[in-house]
């Protein structure tokens, strides 16, 4: 199945009979919603499913931080813990970019464990060094 200018991949076009500089998202079967403003060169429509708006042409998503989040919390987990405090604060704007339809979906388990490893790092290393901190206080 097609639409009737032929196209069969899913995205943002024009439908015929909608107003000038407006498009549908095409899901490869059927138009989803109604017409968005936008456009070549101006913002584009909104996400037909989370009502986010999309970044880049044709609805394509913007470039996931997740695999770079979760690289950085296990780095910090066997390291220092700084790397993975980065990294649970990567891994929640991850969080906040999918849910509003701006990177891809199938990145939110990434994101979530590199939010649950930094978390986790960022505690153990912080009472490591609250830990010798207090040690050299009292002069051990």
């Amino acid at each position: 199945m097609s639409d009737q200018y032929g196209n069969t991949e899913p995205g943002w076009y024009y439908a015929e009979g909608d107003p000038p500089g407006t498009q549908r998202f095409w899901d490869g079967s059927q138009w989803v919603g109604g017409p968005q403003a936008g456009g070549v060169g101006g913002p584009g429509p909104l996400h037909p499913y989370t009502g986010g708006q999309f970044q880049g042409a044709a609805g394509r998503y913007e470039t996931s931080q997740a695999v770079t989040a979760l690289v950085l919390s296990i780095l910090g987990f066997f390291c220092c813990g700084f790397p993975g405090t980065i990294a649970w604060y990567l891994a929640q704007q991850e969080t906040s970019a999918i849910d509003v339809g701006r990177r891809d979906p199938g990145q939110r388990g990434t994101a979530t464990a590199a939010k649950i490893i930094g978390i986790i790092a960022t505690l153990i290393w912080g009472g490591l060094y609250l830990l010798w901190f207090v040690g050299v206080a009292a002069g051990l």
